[in-house]
């Protein structure tokens, strides 16, 4: 059965994804700068499994007569950092979808439904906005759901004192224990891009092609990847 906290619900409700992102690591206890998504969730009562699935994963909410079960499922043979990102993007939509609703006894959904790659879809710098048959509504639940789980993995305060230390990308890639394309596109929506563009080097998503064109390029690239969103 799923737990509901007050002050995740409360900084959820209005959308500050940074705070929120480091009040879940804080509540519970995740203070090295590797995190596992997988026990992240755990710990949050949120199930994860990973099954053949035909889309890029589920987030499933049941309402078993007022007691919540949700359990998020992605599919089989995932990269680690494709499956880190993924299931921190469901947990994205629990905090920010799904918790306020069955808190306040007005969850009417089933969940959400991937139908591209999140971790793709934040490489390529791409909003939900651009996949067909996405509304407005359920791109912009996407988009936060990938910016919460950039913040969750790489939050924002450590990646400011490392960078202010002179750590690059390389290091920072160790430090978390998260991708060096994840670190670059991270570090250039936090504005801190100085030592990769002294270093020469260009955030995976600056320049050059953007929108699906490079999403689906990211995507060809990434073990089963599928992913952006549809709520069920």
């Amino acid at each position: 059965m799923i737990a509901i906290f007050p002050q995740l619900a409360a900084c959820a409700a209005v959308k500050d994804i940074e705070k929120l992102a480091v009040l879940v690591r804080t509540q519970f206890g995740f203070t090295n700068p590797r995190i596992d998504s997988r026990e992240l969730l755990r710990c949050i009562g949120v199930e994860t499994e990973a099954l053949q699935l035909d889309c890029a994963g589920n987030l499933l909410v049941r309402d078993e007569k007022g007691q919540f079960s949700v359990i998020a499922l992605v599919p089989d043979g995932l990269t680690r950092d494709v499956g880190q990102f993924r299931l921190a993007h469901l947990l994205g939509h629990f905090l920010l979808h799904v918790q306020s609703g069955i808190a306040g006894g007005t969850y009417k959904g089933h969940g959400f439904r991937e139908l591209v790659c999140p971790y793709a879809r934040y490489l390529s710098g791409t909003s939900a906005a651009g996949i067909k048959a996405t509304s407005r509504e359920e791109a912009a639940a996407e988009d936060l759901a990938d910016e919460f789980a950039a913040a969750v993995l790489l939050p924002k305060s450590l990646m400011e004192a490392a960078v202010a230390k002179g750590a690059g990308t390389a290091e920072l890639s160790t430090f978390f224990g998260c991708s060096p394309d994840l670190i670059a596109c991270r570090l250039a929506r936090l504005g801190l891009v100085k030592q990769d563009v002294a270093a020469g080097k260009t955030p995976p998503h600056a320049g050059g092609k953007g929108g699906m064109a490079r999403l689906r390029e990211i995507a060809s690239r990434l073990e089963g990847s599928a992913g952006t969103p549809s709520r069920k």
